[in-house]
Parts: structure tokens; sequence; C-alpha cells
């Protein structure tokens, strides 16, 4: 009886044992850390991976100054332009011309005495121009006209349609340069005590403008 009840025991004992073993496999297979997931790229900031914007240069602002320099030096009139942008490629411009001829005077060398020539005037021009900008070559190309009207003073009047086109170039920061070439229609209109006058010329027009767009 004792025998038996030892090996009962004993039977007991090694099933416990075995149990007991598969037990801790199990959990150490359980306790095993998961393998570490990779850890996600930091974001790059947007400042660093966006490049910064250039800032945007229209070149020409939407009221600027012009004159010519052909017809200032040339000392007919002298034209200044107010120029309005109305859209990203028309302009349209007033035009003002001021010119005084002042009076001639002489003096008579034998006798001492003096005159006058009488032949003092102000010249003065009103117009409008218009420049429409096609698509750019080598440089942007202007295809418009002028419409002047010229006073010189006492019945003496001009009226000067301009048909021109050119290019224009940016010297600097809102300072343009425009060269054009054309036709010119001009009709004079003058009187006398006896006659009233008047004549048509057609021949070529050039000119020179520098314009500044400061606003």
């Amino acid at each position: 009886m004792k025998k038996i009840f030892l090996a009962a025991l004993t039977a007991m004992a090694l099933c416990s044992y075995s149990y007991a073993q598969d037990d801790e496999d199990e959990y150490e297979e359980d306790e095993a850390p998961a393998a570490a997931a990779p850890a996600p790229a930091p974001a790059a900031s947007e400042s660093s991976s966006a490049p910064a914007a250039a800032p945007a240069q229209s070149g020409a602002g939407f009221m600027g100054l012009g004159i010519d320099i052909q017809e200032t030096f040339g000392g007919a009139t002298n034209q200044f332009y107010l120029t309005f942008k109305i859209a990203p490629n028309m302009e349209l411009s007033a035009i003002l011309g001021l010119y005084h001829h002042g009076e001639t005077s002489a003096e008579n060398k034998a006798t001492g005495g003096e005159a006058d020539g009488g032949d003092d005037y102000t010249s003065i021009a009103l117009g409008v121009g218009f420049d429409f900008f096609a698509a750019q070559m080598l440089l942007p190309i202007s295809l418009g006209g002028e419409f002047v009207m010229n006073h010189f003073g006492e019945d003496n009047n001009r009226f000067d349609l301009n048909l021109l086109a050119g290019f224009r170039a940016n010297l600097v920061a809102n300072l343009y340069l425009t060269g054009k070439v054309g036709l010119a229609f001009q009709y004079y209109s003058w009187e006398d005590a006896q006659n009233e006058y008047g004549r048509i010329d057609v021949g070529f027009k050039t000119g020179v403008l520098l314009h500044w767009f400061f606003m």
C-alpha cells in the first residue's frame, strides 16, 4: 500500500512539473516584445519644404507721367503725358503741350529807334493717346495712336492724327522708354484779314517717350 501511495505521488509530481513547464513557455511567448514599428519621419516644416515665393513684379503702376523727348528738345512743343493703365496690356494717355514764343524786338543802329515784331504767341496742345501692347517678341510691341489739337495763337491751329507702332524697353523699375514710328496726318487751319486757309500734310512720324509709373 505504501508503494502504491509513493508511486501515485511520484506520478502527480511529474505531471505538475510538465504542466508548469508548458505554462512557462507559453507565458514567455506571450510576453515577448513585438518588433518595434519604425518611427515616423518628422514632418518637414512648411518653411523648410516649400521655397519662399518670389515677390511679383508688375513692372508698372496704375498711373504714370511721360514726356516726349523728341518733341521737347525739338522745341516745337513740350508734350507731357498723364498715362493710366486701363488693362494689363492697354494704356490711355492725356496729352498736354505748352510752349511760349516770345516777341521779337529790334533796335535800329543808325537812329537808335526800337521796334517790336508783334510775333509772340503761346502754343497749346491738348490731346489723347492710346497704346495696346501686343505679344512680346524681343521687347513688348506697342500699337496705338494719338489725336492732338494744337493752337498757335490767333486763328492758327493744327490737328494731328498719328498712327504709331514701336517697342518699349524697361530701363529700371517702373521707368520705361518707348520708341515709335508711323504715319502723321496734319490739318492746318489759319486765316488773315482777307482769307481763310487750310492744308493737309501727310508724312512719317517718330517719337521717343520716357514714362515713369509712380502709382
